[in-house]
């Protein structure tokens, strides 16, 4: 994939309607975080890329195909979290248009659900055909993914904490399509000893995301706003953070 790609990433939903809502989450603000996430490591691969939606502003189904279509996009990806009645519905799967789609749609399919499915870590609940207006008004190989239920608590602690795991599967999938392999950046909460002691060392956007989880922990009232004050919690350690985080996804999950 040494030519540069023209990928249009649409999060679903947004504005007055939020999609989805989970106990602890709502769907339209996962997929625009994990679209954001996902922007980041395509453009470092030297692609083109637009988002439907960079904010929580609201898009019909037409202006988001539109918008992929007169911008000439390559490939098309639309992202959700699906929900059911049933609490204990559970998995990821992906769609396609169920009518004629070009041998670049199926494989796009394959590549991208294979490399997920493989490294969620829920039930796959397989490759499907739909008639969404999104893959069947664009001109490219489009593809819809519904990463798991946000109407399961177990599937919700995926697709509410674990944004950068989807956005980097997703990319995988990606890369796998075109025959590249990707190269996989050191974990950010892996344990190093080149001090002589245990460091853990996340990326910047990974401590904003804990902080930002931390201070929605506080406002609900989760953790406590008298410790947790807003200097306190940009002061803390990476191992502070990751600590307070299993703490708040612990309480709030059990």
């Amino acid at each position: 994939m040494s030519e540069k790609i023209k990928f249009f990433i649409d999060p679903g939903h947004g504005g007055h309607d939020p999609g989805a809502i989970g106990s602890n989450s709502k769907e339209a603000e996962n997929v625009l975080k994990v679209a954001l996430s996902l922007e980041k490591k395509l453009k470092a691969q030297g692609h083109e890329v637009k988002l439907s939606r960079r904010t929580d502003t609201y898009l019909t189904l037409k202006q988001r195909a539109d918008l992929a279509n007169t911008w000439g996009a390559d490939v098309f990806i639309s992202l959700h979290d699906n929900s059911a009645v049933n609490k204990t519905a559970t998995g990821f799967e992906t769609f396609i248009y169920n009518d004629s789609v070009s041998s670049n749609t199926i494989k796009l399919q394959q590549h991208v659900h294979k490399t997920i499915s493989k490294g969620i870590g829920l039930r796959d609940r397989g490759m499907k055909r739909a008639n969404f207006a999104v893959v069947r008004q664009t001109n490219m190989p489009a593809l819809l993914i519904e990463y798991g239920f946000i109407s399961n608590l177990t599937d919700e602690k995926v697709i509410a904490f674990e944004i950068e795991k989807q956005a980097q599967l997703t990319f995988e999938g990606i890369n796998n399509f075109f025959g590249v392999t990707t190269v996989t950046p050191k974990p950010p909460t892996e344990i190093t000893n080149s001090t002589g002691d245990d460091e853990v060392m996340l990326t910047e956007t990974g401590r904003e995301e804990i902080r930002a989880l931390m201070r929605k922990a506080r406002d609900k009232g989760i953790i406590s706003a008298t410790i947790h004050t807003d200097p306190k919690i940009n002061q803390y350690s990476d191992v502070q953070l990751l600590s307070y985080q299993a703490a708040i996804i612990n309480r709030t999950f059990k």
